[in-house]
């Protein structure tokens, strides 16, 4: 066995704490560092717990550094006071996200690829996930073990919105579930149902979201994975006493071969089909081509009860649930059995998920760096709704295929994490709305630095290319992690001005398209939208350009507007959460906030250059971290 450990006790006391929360609490975490690396990226461990004891944990093994810290998620997000909940059923990643099971919590978490709480989905009793393009489907039990009766559900939820959308009822108690083509199978175990379990697998068709057949594979069916050639392998657990637990494999809707073994878990790999013989201690390579069957040599019989199970292209990863109520292992082996190194993980640790990060929640572990930092920039583009205008679709770039959330990700590509790129919000009311991997919270000064491209015109202050947009702000009252909540107008200098407009609103239509110019001869409606048209509502500044030397300029504002004067103006381009107002124009209190929008607040068409239209280039917590690089922005 080659490999080295060592245990890395971080205490992260709030007396050392330099970071962006405050007198938030952070939880302490303890990371085993091994040398024998195994792979690029990182791995989330999700940790069942016991049920009734809210102890479920998400662990993360960072893959390129060697260090494995327990609960990833508390340090993450210290305001969830639950932390995850009750027993971790199954995660997964899709589209930049992470996604897991909280079943006795009844509940989905959404997170980002970090772990940090984006929101959540209730579903009542979820078991499994599956995804096909911005769908996520989910199975779950009805009924209980007193009322064992009752078919089970697969919802399907849209994820932009994290709402269900359609549901269909399957068999009893469906477990694990998986997608080919167009078609979703899911395995029904009828675990309620005791010495009378269901056998079927339940076909789904995605379009019309209807069960168009059940196939009889073998009793009590729990897992079902995918293979290289759309095979359908299925760990049937039997009846626990005279039927005999059997992996059954299905070509489509045929039974191919059956191989009698128990089956803890399963994990497909290229051209091979791992399977965990929890109940022996052995793991099996399986042909996807022959079925025939090798041993892996991981030396499993010191384990106490062998759980969780991937396979990947670089190594071997497989969990030791001990006795289901302390600590567990999480061990990494060589694709020859070689073991690399072990873990200390929470308890029952079940399911496993690879993904291309690595991150580290202490900063460089070289260093024994207790520090907890978050970055001063922008993290999350949530929305960008542009108005009509000559630089959407362009600002950023959109493909032929790309939706809402695409274009948001695109957005993010620009403009987060100082990247230096610039947004387009188009004509009036287009807006954007981002917000940072942690609170902002309201302190003295400003608090905000949002970036734009305006420049001053050549030898005046007084005059150049501003293009004002309102900032608004948002808490997260509702906790669901969404902006959806109430809009707060951070007051400008011509908040009182007689002639703003404080409630306008613009219909843009397809039909209306017809700006274009001989520089920008592209569509001006965004491409992505399905509807023919959309309204927009906020306020209207009134205008601001003239014409000086014959060329098109616009006056520029004292403060509190997005792209108004230029980057290096810190004070010009920064804004006070204490400026915000309500509705009416009141002000109110906010000790911090969670998201924040800008759009475009003027309504101007010039001769010379088209449309007015706010840019957006970055934003910064101006409280985050007082040693800032502001992006190069070419006016």
């Amino acid at each position: 066995m080659h490999y080295s450990s060592k245990i890395l006790v971080f205490a992260l006391c709030m007396s050392l704490l330099l970071s962006c929360r405050g007198d938030e609490i952070i939880y302490p975490t303890i990371g085993t560092h091994v040398t024998d690396l195994s792979g690029t990226g990182g791995l989330y461990v999700l940790c069942e717990g016991n049920m009734g004891s809210n102890k479920a944990r998400l662990d993360y093994m960072n893959l390129e550094k060697g260090d494995y810290y327990s609960n990833w998620y508390g340090a993450q997000n210290p305001k969830q006071v639950k932390e995850l909940g009750d027993v971790g059923n199954d995660i997964k990643q899709h589209g930049g996200r992470l996604y897991a099971v909280i079943n006795c919590s009844h509940k989905v978490e959404v997170m980002d690829i970090q772990a940090r709480h984006i929101g959540q989905i209730e579903i009542s009793n979820c078991r499994y996930l599956a995804f096909k393009d911005d769908k996520l489907y989910v199975s779950a039990y009805v009924g209980s073990v007193a009322n064992p009766e009752l078919l089970g559900s697969v919802y399907e939820v849209d994820t932009a919105t994290l709402q269900i959308t359609r549901e269909v009822k399957v068999g009893h108690q469906p477990d694990e579930l998986c997608i080919v083509d167009d078609l979703l199978y899911v395995v029904n175990s009828g675990g309620y149902l005791t010495n009378q379990y269901d056998s079927t697998i339940s076909v789904i068709d995605l379009t019309t979201f209807t069960e168009i057949e059940k196939i009889s594979v073998g009793l009590n069916p729990t897992r079902v994975r995918v293979d290289d050639r759309k095979q359908l392998w299925v760990c049937c657990q039997g009846n626990y006493n005279e039927v005999k637990p059997q992996v059954v494999v299905l070509d489509g809707k045929k039974v191919q071969h059956r191989i009698e073994m128990p089956c803890a878990n399963i994990s497909v790999c290229g051209e091979n089909v791992y399977i965990l013989d929890g109940e022996n201690k052995v793991l099996y390579a399986a042909s996807t081509a022959n079925y025939q069957l090798s041993t892996v040599n991981c030396s499993l019989s010191s384990y106490e009860h062998p759980y969780g199970l991937l396979a990947t292209e670089d190594a071997l990863y497989i969990t030791d649930a001990k006795n289901y109520v302390s600590s567990g292992v999480l061990y990494c082996y060589s694709l020859a059995g070689q073991q690399r190194w072990s873990a200390l993980t929470g308890d029952i640790p079940g399911h496993l998920c690879l993904v291309t990060g690595a991150y580290d929640v202490h900063g460089d572990t070289t260093r024994q760096d207790t520090t907890l930092t978050y970055s001063p920039y922008i993290s999350r583009v949530y929305e960008f709704v542009p108005g009509m205008g000559q630089f959407v679709n362009e600002l950023p770039k959109y493909a032929e295929g790309d939706d809402a959330e695409a274009m948001c990700r695109k957005c993010e590509a620009a403009i987060a994490n100082n990247a230096g790129g610039m947004i387009s919000l188009g004509g009036w009311g287009g807006y954007v709305t981002f917000g940072f991997d942690h609170v902002v919270e309201n302190k003295e000064g400003r608090d905000l630095q949002i970036l734009g491209n305006a420049f001053y015109m050549t030898g005046s202050t007084e005059y150049g290319s501003s293009e004002p947009g309102i900032v608004l702000v948002s808490r997260d009252e509702n906790g669901n992690g969404l902006p959806d909540d109430t809009w707060y107008e951070l007051r400008g200098c011509l908040y009182n001005d007689p002639l703003t407009v404080h409630i306008h609103s613009v219909t843009y239509t397809r039909a209306g398209d017809t700006l274009q110019n001989n520089f920008h001869k592209h569509p001006y409606y965004p491409q992505w939208f399905s509807e023919d048209e959309y309204t927009l509502r906020g306020a209207l500044l009134p205008p601001q350009s003239v014409k000086i030397n014959n060329q098109n300029v616009q006056r520029i504002l004292d403060f509190g507007y997005v792209d108004n004067k230029p980057n290096t103006d810190l004070e010009g381009t920064s804004f006070d959460i204490s400026w915000a107002v309500d509705a009416n124009g009141q002000p109110v209190t906010l000790d911090k906030v969670d998201f924040i929008r800008v759009y475009c607040a003027v309504d101007e068409v010039l001769d010379m250059t088209g449309e007015l239209s706010t840019e957006v280039s970055g934003a910064i917590d101006l409280h985050c971290n007082k040693q800032l690089v502001l992006p190069t922005i070419f006016n």
